[in-house]
């Protein structure tokens, strides 16, 4: 029914015209009917023990189970990037070590066209080098570019063991270990996301964007992953022996 609506609206704006009376469509269906709510997203979030199986996973080189790989990790290092954005960017977003990039879902809706600056960290560097400005070279379009994507995690979820793994999950990894296990806000967690908080649009005007704060949400999620990673590998391994 939300996806009616929507639909209906559209209608409305098209064939309608108020201000020279012209009134195609007469009657609004959901002007007493009430749309529930949208059920709640599913957490597809990865422990760090996934991530590390992840980014530990042996694959062939140039096949998609290494596309999903690399790009998995990439996204996680460059706080949740999504899949779109990954393949529309090129060496011109790179400035003084950081990406500079409008976020594609959401640069129409805003003001501020969604621009978002994120720090290049060591970690991302070699896979960015790699795939930067050269996915839309590789693909003919973001259709063939998911479809590659979509099987890659399939692979890679055989090769990995994880069960659930997708290049959205990353996002929700970042977000997750950020605010759970890093304790960071939410309101700086969302920054490094790069949501818009309605609650705070006014406050929002009068308050300059600080990327140094996106930087600290990453520096601390980086920081947790690396001084986890001892452990988590010898689980790992003795997981591996016990097997």
């Amino acid at each position: 029914m939300r996806d009616l609506r929507t639909l209906f609206n559209e209608a409305l704006n098209h064939y309608n015209n108020e201000d020279l009376g012209i009134i195609l469509i007469k009657h609004y269906p959901f002007k007493k009917y009430k749309v529930g709510s949208a059920p709640l997203t599913e957490n597809r979030n990865n422990n760090l023990e996934e991530v590390i199986r992840i980014r530990d996973c042996k694959v062939l080189p140039n096949t998609r189970a290494e596309l999903a790989r690399d790009l998995y990790m990439l996204s996680f290092y460059l706080c949740g990037m999504n899949a779109v954005d990954l393949f529309k960017i090129s060496t011109d977003n790179v400035r003084n070590g950081r990406v500079d990039y409008n976020r594609s879902k959401t640069k129409g809706k805003r003001k501020d066209r969604a621009f978002i600056s994120i720090r290049i960290i060591d970690e991302a560097k070699p896979l960015l080098e790699k795939y930067i400005g050269k996915l839309s070279q590789r693909y003919s379009s973001r259709t063939t570019f998911n479809s590659a994507l979509k099987h890659g995690m399939k692979k890679l979820r055989e090769l990995s063991g994880v069960q659930v793994v997708t290049l959205y999950g990353a996002r929700h990894t970042f977000a997750n270990t950020a605010r759970n296990d890093c304790r960071m806000s939410k309101d700086d967690v969302a920054l490094a996301l790069n949501h818009v908080d309605n609650g705070n649009r006014v406050t929002d005007i009068y308050i300059a964007k600080d990327w140094r704060i996106i930087d600290d949400v990453q520096n601390k999620v980086m920081q947790f992953l690396r001084k986890s990673e001892p452990k988590i590998l010898e689980l790992i391994r003795k997981k591996e022996i016990s097997r």
